[in-house]
């Protein structure tokens, strides 16, 4: 069964170039990535936020921001 929403085990050990899940995570965090731990004590990288990390994603949207000036001439 596979997702769209994560990495298959195969990406996350392509992407951190380790098979054993402990080195996986030891290279994730050394590399201040974001992931959770399933229950078979895996790593999970969530595939969007992968695509960010490698700067292959789909751009975000501008961050909104408050016209304060438009309150001054009220």
């Amino acid at each position: 069964m596979g997702s769209d929403l994560f990495l298959t085990s195969e990406e996350v050990g392509t992407l951190t170039g380790y098979k054993l899940p402990a080195h996986q995570v030891q290279w994730l965090r050394s590399k201040g990535w974001r992931f959770e731990l399933n229950g078979n004590r895996r790593p999970i990288v969530a595939r969007k936020y992968a695509e960010k990390m490698l700067g292959c994603g789909i751009p975000e949207e501008a961050t909104y921001k408050p016209n304060f000036a438009a309150l001054q001439r009220v």
